[in-house]
């Protein structure tokens, strides 16, 4: 049932036979209800849903760092545009066969320049350690970027993130993951941010290491 919010000229929230009624920003509006159908969905749409449910849980896992590092941005959330650009990149295989292409992660997005020959390896128990070199610093590259690591471990499906690992200029950090990662290929990234800019690097895929 509907109801009236302002009198008989005023708009109306709730449901009235086939017009919902709403508001949005202090704008009152009205909507159809949908046409829900009884056909069964196609494969292309159980792909697509398959494709959301796979991506919107996954990235569920780096929210933290989506909302504040993928910027440039104009209709939607950070997380919206996230899973946007993952559903038209990150996704193969076909139906029901779809699996998350590591490589082409987007989680960070930004205009700070990336790491030069970034470099990533496990020789010390539970550690990872990743390294890269610094061109001349400029505004778009300073030596107190903060560094963030992000690391996935398929067989925990698991995050493991730091953020502010280090500064750019010390060209090395450190990332120490869970007990339960030792022995398993994570999949490593590394992107860049500054905290007195509020600006993002666009995070780079360094490839697998296997955790020692």
């Amino acid at each position: 049932m509907g109801r009236i919010k302002k009198g008989i000229l005023g708009g109306f929230s709730g449901k009235v036979a086939t017009v919902v009624g709403a508001s949005w920003l202090g704008i009152d509006y009205m909507r159809g209800l949908p046409n829900i159908s009884g056909a069964p969905a196609s494969e292309e749409q159980l792909a697509q849903r398959n494709k959301m449910a796979l991506l919107r849980g996954f990235l569920l896992g780096l929210k933290s760092i989506i909302g504040r590092c993928v910027q440039n941005i104009e209709k939607y959330t950070p997380m919206n545009e996230a899973i946007s650009y993952n559903l038209k990149n990150t996704i193969k295989g076909t139906y029901p066969n779809q699996s998350i292409n590591f490589p082409q992660l987007l989680f960070s997005k930004g205009e700070l320049m990336g790491a030069w020959s970034p470099k990533v390896t496990s020789t010390q128990s539970g550690a990872i350690d990743f390294s890269w070199e610094n061109g001349n610093f400029t505004p778009m590259r300073s030596a107190d970027d903060q560094v963030i690591l992000v690391v996935y471990d398929s067989e925990e499906k698991n995050f493991c993130s730091l953020c502010n690992a280090a500064k750019r200029e010390e060209k090395t950090a450190r990332l120490i993951v869970p007990p339960t990662f030792k022995g398993h290929s994570v999949h490593c990234y590394i992107s860049f941010y500054s905290e007195s800019r509020k600006l993002a690097s666009t995070n780079e895929y360094l490839g697998e290491v296997i955790v020692s």
